[in-house]
């Protein structure tokens, strides 16, 4: 339901095998540490082993992200022969509530119970991720999806928010949390960090900055983190299947940066203009509640795409813990 992707037939512009594998060499060349192989739903596109096994060789690792209902033993093995070093699976609730979210098309089976046996399956060969995009349905949840998983010993749970995007808007009822909820979903994540019985929680770029809690928000296995704005453009890419290059996946196609089709890799991302929303930021650029923020040139207005979709800008955010604890104080 939150997928702003939505492919109804088959296009023309999709990628080769060939061209897939020839920006795996070009990612090498680049410095590419990692690459998260994904969709839509990577299993379901041929030679999706091929070229997880070209980017491995140049001693790139790969995290193969998935509903996980088609980890059959077979595709496991293609994975872990392709040199794949971890998998990501996504839940989005306990069964009825990621049933209503993730349908299977056709037949009436729970594409819940597939995607735990999946996880199942992949945990036997590889360590597993379960991402959760966080929204009304599933807010409530949250502490028993977290006990569930750790019950199935998943090694991290990766919670983001669900972005204001046309798709989740089209709606019929609210699905993105509001910006006060974030008190909330923190709040969640403080308590669930000192729980021995809810996995380590990978916290999102969309969900945080600027208070006491980033500590903890941006922790990582190797220690606490900071953020320091959005990467998107910098450090990060999005390759879609269509060739289009954003800094992010999720950004609309107003940030388009280039087409494989037309240009290689190297040649885009060399060009930092293209990517000027991250590459030029500058203080001018904050409008709205974050144009006054005494974090303002730190944060950068948080996560790009949630300011994008929520306010028509890059730089006004108001999916920010900081900003609503200040509207509250």
């Amino acid at each position: 339901m939150h997928c702003d992707n939505h492919a109804a037939t088959p296009t023309t512009d999709e990628l080769s095998l060939t061209q897939l594998l020839n920006t795996a060499d070009e990612l090498k060349s680049l410095g590419c540490r990692l690459v998260d192989v994904t969709g839509g739903e990577p299993l379901l596109r041929p030679g999706w082993d091929v070229l997880c096994k070209r980017l491995t060789g140049h001693s790139i690792d790969v995290v193969l992200v998935s509903n996980g209902t088609l980890f059959t033993d077979a595709a496991l093995e293609l994975a872990r022969q392709a040199g794949v070093v971890a998998v990501g699976v996504s839940v989005d609730g306990l069964k009825t509530t990621h049933d209503n979210t993730r349908r299977f098309l056709g037949h009436r089976d729970s594409a819940f119970d597939a995607a735990i046996a999946g996880i199942r399956k992949a945990q036997k060969l590889f360590p597993v991720t379960v991402i959760t995009q966080v929204n009304q349905t599933n807010l409530r949840e949250l502490p028993a999806i977290g006990r569930f998983l750790g019950e199935l010993k998943v090694a991290r749970w990766q919670l983001q928010l669900a972005i204001p995007t046309p798709r989740v808007l089209a709606h019929s009822r609210s699905y993105a949390i509001l910006p006060q909820q974030l008190e909330e979903v923190t709040a969640f994540i403080v308590a669930a960090s000192a729980d021995p019985e809810i996995p380590m929680i990978h916290t999102s770029d969309n969900i945080g900055y600027a208070t006491s809690a980033e500590a903890i928000l941006r922790r990582k296995a190797s220690g606490p983190g900071l953020w320091l704005g959005c990467v998107a453009g910098i450090r990060a890419v999005a390759i879609k299947y269509d060739g289009t290059v954003r800094g992010c996946s999720l950004l609309p196609s107003d940030f388009c940066a280039g087409n494989l089709h037309n240009e290689s890799l190297k040649s885009i991302w060399q060009d930092a203009s293209r990517f000027a929303y991250s590459t030029e930021f500058a203080e001018t650029h904050l409008s709205g509640g974050c144009k006054s923020c005494k974090f303002g040139t730190i944060c950068r207005a948080g996560c790009t795409t949630m300011a994008y979709f929520s306010t028509g800008t890059t730089g006004d955010n108001p999916y920010c813990l900081c900003r609503v604890r200040e509207s509250h104080s």
